[in-house]
């Protein structure tokens, strides 16, 4: 257990479920349900309505910030109800409004107005399948290991965004757009709910109560009192300024390398290294925030792509150079949400920590919506993705620099849990 963590935290594993090899098929469960959820809200709604409803790729950027927005508006009020009914009752919920959503797609008219509003108000019913309700649990029953048990839970979301897209054109090409949205609303009904309904449980609703539970979690700030401090305003301006960085790099990255001279089979493939990525940046990112103090973990997962988007300004066509910055911008986005729940569960405890993380995590949305339309207003300025790139670098190094000057977690967490 690193150093940086409170004292009360490094006691025996006895007091906690902290021992992965007790958890790890629950991490594995949560991830492939949690991402499952989040892959289908997000990331395959545009694909099976092509046939219906044709979408011009010069707008793909701000196709891709219309999920967020949904994000926005329901992302507080899902942690807010986490915290006070249960993560796994908003995950069942929201799993259901997913499986009516996806179903209704088949119903949509040719009307392109009519599919953004459907696509918004998908990520809106699907805010329960977020981050925030499955590292809620997650938090709750680790400690000691609460970094690489985040990082295994999230994996899902590689995983299966990996397996989606052939599953998806499977579906179109045998029983048509229509047969594709239902096919997708049969996965969260088959597979998302009954596995949540079986095994998704917070310590509380296990029985894991009194001098079994993690001591830290019985107390934590309340989002005013968070709000009124300053690391809380730090994480913020940092994970959003990560977020424009990252997805305005992610969404733009196959137009990014075919202007740096890269053939667009090359750029197509190149990008396909992000989603491998993503699925690493997790588990390393994870497994380091156990292990080494919490600020140098996340000043390297930042730092490291403000060096990787000035590469990719000046590598050309280099295939090698280009590859390995995109795959280290990847590793960035795989690691922001581990990074971002430890630190929200570290710094605030849990009591509240639906709601912290659920603002934290919709104010991060902000970002990730705005960095797409702002890479493309660059490159229309610019007429290439230099300045783009440069505005990337900056804002890396901008976060990595606000999250090392983070203070230790407030010792009045310490104080309460000894007494």
């Amino acid at each position: 257990m690193a150093r940086w963590a409170p004292r009360s935290e490094r006691r025996s594993p006895r007091r906690v479920p902290t021992r992965l090899a007790g958890g790890g098929r629950r991490c594995f469960r949560r991830g492939f349900r949690r991402g499952a959820d989040r892959i289908l809200q997000l990331r395959c709604a545009d694909r099976s309505a092509e046939p219906r409803v044709r979408l011009d790729p010069r707008r793909n950027h701000r196709r891709a910030a219309v999920p967020d927005r949904g994000g926005l508006v329901a992302g507080v009020a899902a942690g807010a109800l986490a915290d006070r009914y249960r993560a796994r009752r908003v995950v069942l919920v929201s799993q259901a409004l997913l499986v009516l959503a996806f179903a209704a797609f088949a119903l949509l008219p040719p009307s392109l107005p009519l599919f953004y509003m459907a696509y918004f108000m998908l990520a809106v019913l699907g805010a329960g399948t977020m981050t925030m309700t499955w590292s809620r649990a997650i938090t709750g029953w680790f400690v000691a290991g609460r970094g690489l048990a985040l990082g295994l839970s999230l994996v899902g979301t590689g995983l299966i965004g990996a397996l989606l897209p052939s599953y998806v054109g499977w579906l179109v090409s045998h029983y048509g757009w229509q047969g594709a949205y239902l096919g997708l609303a049969a996965l969260p009904l088959v597979l998302g709910m009954p596995l949540t309904f079986l095994f998704f449980r917070e310590p509380e609703e296990a029985g894991v109560v009194g001098s079994q539970a993690p001591a830290v979690d019985a107390i934590g700030h309340s989002i005013a009192q968070a709000l009124r401090t300053r690391c809380f305003w730090q994480m913020t301006i940092a994970f959003s300024v990560v977020a424009v960085a990252i997805s305005g790099v992610n969404v733009h990255a196959v137009p990014l390398l075919t202007d740096r001279g890269v053939t667009p089979a090359t750029a197509a493939a190149l990008a396909g290294l992000i989603g491998l990525a993503v699925t690493a940046g997790r588990l390393v990112s994870g497994y380091l925030l156990d292990r080494i103090r919490g600020p140098l973990v996340a000043f390297g997962m930042f730092g490291l792509p403000a060096l990787a988007c000035v590469l990719l300004s000046v590598a050309g066509a280099n295939v090698w150079l280009c590859g390995l910055a995109i795959a280290v911008v990847g590793l960035a986005a795989g690691a922001e949400h581990d990074i971002a729940a430890f630190f929200c569960a570290r710094y605030f405890g849990r009591h509240h920590y639906g709601k912290i993380y659920g603002l934290l995590y919709t104010l991060y949305g902000v970002g990730a919506g705005l960095g797409p339309l702002l890479a493309g207003w660059a490159v229309e300025r610019a007429g290439d993705y230099a300045l783009a790139l440069h505005a990337a670098s900056a804002m890396f190094a901008v976060a990595a620099a606000l999250i090392l000057t983070l203070r230790p977690p407030p010792q009045l967490e310490r104080r309460e849990v000894a007494a």
